[in-house]
């Protein structure tokens, strides 16, 4: 049997990214790292929906948040992102 590969998935608890942790846990083939951000949103979504999934809550623009989990991963799937109108109104931290 092949070794599992573990995948770090940026954005987790947004709406693409809800989508592929859904797909990623339904494969056997992978373990996730999901990252989320400190929002209620994220704190009420993402934990205990996948066995399969380690759910951590970070700030993608930390470096030791950033540092922390990536060790040890086959892949990432980034798809954090500040979006509108959220990115119109704070253009600093959507960059």
């Amino acid at each position: 049997m092949e070794k599992r590969k573990r995948v770090l998935l940026t954005g987790a608890s947004g709406s693409v990214g809800f989508e592929v942790l859904k797909q990623l846990c339904s494969d056997e083939r992978y373990d996730v790292i999901a990252l989320g951000n400190h929002s209620r949103r994220s704190k009420k979504k993402l934990p205990g929906f996948c066995n399969k999934a380690e759910i951590v809550f970070g700030d993608i623009t930390n470096i030791n948040d950033v540092e922390k989990i990536s060790r040890d991963i086959d892949a990432a799937i980034h798809l954090a992102a500040v979006i509108p109108p959220k990115a119109d109104e704070e253009t600093d931290l959507a960059y």
